[in-house]
């Protein structure tokens, strides 16, 4: 079920409101039920890789807690994140896996070892609720956490439906708990919550999904265009996939917080930032700290030598780069982000280098760097195949070539009204920047706030009802 659809319309309200006429155990029965119909929705089938993740995992770190040796431990630790890790694998990497043994073999397709793709749909959400589960067991592997005796608890912290399909990836920690706690309806949950969905909804219909028309219009026939039309592309793919993953993120943490559950935040003003570690600190937040606790501390972190701590960075944004998705092209992404980011750090441990452009590098100049940083890779992220150039990689190769050598075409600009937007959003996060509760006092002027939620909302319904949703980027990650 899609967030901007009127089946969520329908289903939100419905949903909160029986929650919240419940007592307590069958609130949490009938919450994990609509969880569960919510993933359903997209097809009743994957429901089963659900569950398979949630009783693996449940049971393997319960007997991973009964164990007293540490071998005993980690057996079941790494039966715990195998059992995640095959069905992850095999539903978003089994196809890559076959792409990469034809490269390397320069196979064709009448060779007898080819390898075909099975063409396996990639399930909804399978990113985000294996990594919970991985987490889970590790945590109370290391003794961070304390395994929860309850398999319901569980399955309601794994399949919570507001950030069950694409995040935020919730810790145990944060979350399990909360479950456990009565939750009744209370005004000031019902503001937060829905001015936080508002926002989701602005930055999802209003910036995302305009942006993306020109976006596809362009990377579905690249040669035709100029360079600067491509710096265009990526810089409105910047805006639309922020404005998009971001989005689903605050209608996720909104809806959850008007039911009572607090979710942390996610997403952090990242076009602010002034350096590509810095904008990864600010992106994705979960997914950044997920990676920093689950691959790059054990790697060694920043305890070892430091030509180690540099291959650290670089493998664990390179791993974020094939999390991303099963392609050449997100391997040369993850691969420009890990290099920038593994020689930013190199140039910034010169003290005096760090303290020459803080001192004298304008505020602007270091967000636009940054920025354009960002959107240079994008032509590998975005990229699909196109028939006159190859495949998703190829494709990105050669736009980055032609926006690099200044190549001629033509040159579409993006509507006003959505330049106006987007400069209306950033401008709002400058504000927020500088003051972080800025915007907070509009909560309590209830006939403004209501009015404006009345009119985005019915505007939403309105886009949803004339035309096809458009899906969540990050969907198909």
């Amino acid at each position: 079920m899609l967030f901007n659809s009127l089946q969520y319309f329908v289903f939100a309200p419905v949903v909160i409101g029986l929650y919240f006429a419940l007592p307590r155990l069958p609130q949490r029965i009938f919450l994990l039920a609509a969880s569960l119909y919510f993933y359903a929705a997209f097809r009743v089938p994957f429901t089963a890789l659900l569950i398979f993740s949630i009783v693996a995992t449940h049971f393997s770190v319960e007997a991973l807690s009964r164990k007293k040796t540490p071998r005993g431990k980690r057996m079941y630790l790494w039966l715990a994140v195998l059992s995640n890790v095959a069905i992850l694998y095999f539903f978003k990497f089994i196809d890559f896996s076959f792409e990469v043994w034809n490269l390397l073999l320069g196979l064709e397709a009448c060779d007898a070892i080819y390898a075909h793709p099975t063409g396996v749909v990639l399930p909804m959400g399978i990113s985000f609720f294996t990594l919970q589960a991985m987490a889970y067991a590790v945590d109370v592997y290391r003794g961070t956490l304390p395994a929860g005796r309850s398999l319901f608890s569980f399955a309601l912290f794994l399949s919570f439906f507001p950030q069950l399909v694409a995040g935020p990836i919730m810790r145990a920690g944060d979350l399990l708990h909360q479950f456990t706690e009565e939750h009744r309806f209370r005004l000031e949950n019902l503001r937060e919550g829905m001015g936080q969905i508002l926002l989701g909804f602005y930055k999802k219909t209003i910036i995302a999904d305009p942006a993306g028309v020109l976006v596809d219009q362009i990377f579905a026939d690249p040669e035709s265009y100029g360079w600067q039309a491509l710096w265009i592309s990526v810089f409105l793919h910047a805006m639309q996939i922020y404005g998009d993953f971001s989005g689903y993120s605050d209608i996720a943490i909104g809806t959850g917080r008007i039911m009572g559950f607090r979710s942390p935040e996610n997403f952090r003003r990242p076009f602010l930032a002034v350096t590509m570690a810095d904008l990864w600190q600010r992106w994705h937040i979960s997914l950044s700290t997920w990676l920093r606790d689950y691959i790059y501390i054990p790697l060694g972190g920043g305890r070892v030598s430091m030509p180690r701590v540099y291959v650290n960075v670089f493998l664990t944004m390179f791993i974020s780069g094939i999390w991303h998705g099963a392609g050449l092209n997100f391997v040369m992404w993850g691969t420009f982000h890990a290099l920038v980011v593994v020689i930013e750090r190199y140039i910034l441990s010169f003290k005096r280098i760090d303290g020459f452009l803080k001192a004298n590098v304008p505020l602007a100049v270091k967000r636009a760097y940054t920025f354009i940083m960002f959107c240079f890779p994008l032509f590998f992220f975005r990229g699909r195949e196109v028939e006159s150039i190859g495949t998703a990689a190829e494709t990105g190769w050669v736009m980055a070539m032609r926006a690099l050598s200044f190549a001629e075409g033509a040159v579409p600009l993006p509507a006003w009204e959505l330049v106006a937007v987007i400069s209306g959003l950033m401008l709002v996060e400058m504000v927020q920047e500088r003051r972080r509760d800025a915007f907070r006092g509009l909560l309590k002027h209830s006939f403004v706030f209501w009015t404006l939620a009345g009119v985005l909302l019915a505007y939403c319904a309105l886009v949803y009802a004339a035309t096809d949703s458009a899906p969540f980027v990050y969907f198909q990650f």
